[in-house]
């Protein structure tokens, strides 16, 4: 959800902001581990430079945005103490039992397959994998039974095999039974995942996984930009195959597509360091959650990867570092904290209040409001923050207006410039060309419709039929 999404990172941003304002001012920084914040802040800008560098960067910037403040966490784990741990892990174990209620309350009024407040089944399995470590160590073992019931109601083959898998890596942190029935549980997975072998399921994440190596190996430094592959997706298939899908389904091949390859080798080997020195019970869900990753999306969903990158700053000691702030630059120091805190926090609210804006006007225009109030909130969206979405709507807004005989040689070419930002913020979008070149044909522009065509087909497959 866009709103939450924006309202967490708006939290986060105001609480580091003002924190780091207020220890400014006192004199001292606490600093978090110097090695992770490195690792952290070069995988930050990394990303960042593959938004900026997107073909797509109205979907790009927001997932850089979203996935920034998860590797953020890492880093500032590290600032908690041992009684600031307790508290955070209480909270998760609030939420964890919210997502167990709301699934149980769901499986009694008739879903067999609950997914809480998560996109769908698997991505709860994702959560849940993630959610067992905090219920074991806070020592709930009726959570701990209400997460497993949850995650067999998801049914998700993956997140069994990810569990599995993890306490059989952990034998002697987890124990022996718990190890048998990760092997238990590991053995039936298998056999799950082997009747599924020639489904259709399985067939189309071949084809997504050959996807997104075809976009990583297109733009291997920097990939196509963060959150890019379901945009980005179209060029890399074959036209008309039907394969469309949010995301790789491969949490590494997804990185490698939207990322690149010196992002991918940066963070698989922070995250093996991690691993490595980590105590096996901090590992579990860690472990678990990457093998999971390696059939389906849950890394992808923000929130599941927030709580990941909580999961992964957990296995790093407390940090003692700390920096003095002296004299004059107290104030300095503290005034810059809060005016970086507060451009970013407008950069998002911005954001926000766009795609407000823009939903506002799609539910508008459906309920029959006057097209000059739609087209106002439109351009009041796009003046906000460009998207594909907004000029494309209104584009079809123009063209809808030019139909009924309001000024038609003018909405023509208000159709022809917002179509042209589309195709511009979305080039893999065939039906923005498309209709770009029917209106340049309605225009008489027969040379600019052939352009657009080809300009087209340079990113769609499917326009490429009859071009020489």
């Amino acid at each position: 959800d866009a709103w939450a999404q924006a309202l967490v990172l708006l939290l986060i941003v105001a609480g580091a902001g003002l924190g780091l304002a207020v220890q400014s001012a006192a004199g001292r920084v606490r600093l978090a581990a110097r090695g992770v914040s490195i690792w952290a802040g070069a995988l930050i800008l990394l990303s960042l430079a593959s938004a900026l560098r997107s073909p797509v960067p109205a979907y790009a910037l927001p997932a850089w945005a979203a996935a920034a403040a998860g590797l953020w966490l890492i880093a500032a784990a590290t600032l908690l103490d041992a009684d600031d741990r307790v508290r955070v892990e209480q909270a998760v174990r609030v939420a964890a039992w919210v997502l167990t209620l709301l699934a149980f309350y769901q499986r009694l009024h008739g879903d067999a397959r609950p997914a809480a407040a998560f996109p769908n089944q698997n991505v709860f399995a994702g959560a849940i994998l993630l959610l067992l470590p905090f219920a074991v160590r806070r020592r709930d073992p009726l959570l701990v039974v209400g997460l497993l019931c949850a995650l067999w109601w998801t049914r998700s083959v993956g997140a069994w095999l990810g569990l599995a898998v993890a306490l059989m890596l952990s034998r002697r942190a987890v124990g022996s039974i718990a190890a048998w029935a990760g092997a238990l549980a590991g053995s039936i997975g298998l056999v799950a995942a082997y009747a599924k072998l020639e489904s259709a399921e399985t067939l189309h994440r071949w084809a997504w996984w050959a996807a997104a190596w075809r976009m990583g190996y297109s733009a291997p430094l920097l990939g196509l930009g963060p959150g890019s592959f379901a945009y980005a997706l179209p060029a890399y298939v074959p036209a008309g195959s039907g394969l469309s899908t949010l995301y790789a389904h491969q949490h590494f091949l997804e990185i490698f597509a939207e990322r690149g390859g010196p992002y991918l080798i940066l963070w698989v080997g922070g995250l093996a360091a991690l691993l490595w020195r980590a105590r096996p019970g901090l590992r579990v869900g860690l472990v678990a959650a990457l093998v999971h990753g390696l059939v389906d999306y849950p890394l992808s969903i923000p929130g599941v990867f927030w709580l990941f990158c909580l999961s992964a700053g957990w296995t790093l000691p407390e940090s003692d570092e700390s920096a003095a702030v002296r004299g004059g630059w107290r104030i300095s120091v503290a005034a810059t904290a809060l005016a970086a805190a507060a451009a970013l926090g407008f950069w998002i609210e911005r954001g926000w209040r766009a795609e407000r804006l823009r939903a506002r006007a799609v539910d508008d225009f459906a309920l029959g409001a006057p097209a000059r109030q739609v087209a106002v909130e439109l351009a009041e969206s796009e003046r906000l923050r460009p998207h594909p979405e907004t000029a494309r709507f209104s584009a079809e807004l123009a063209l809808s207006r030019a139909a009924v005989g309001d000024e038609p040689g003018r909405r023509l070419v208000e159709a022809v410039a917002e179509l042209e930002s589309a195709a511009a913020l979305d080039p893999y979008r065939a039906s923005n060309w498309i209709l770009l070149e029917e209106v340049y044909r309605r225009l008489g522009r027969p040379a600019d419709a052939a352009d657009a065509r080809r300009r087209g087909a340079r990113t769609c497959p499917s326009l490429r039929a009859g071009l020489s």
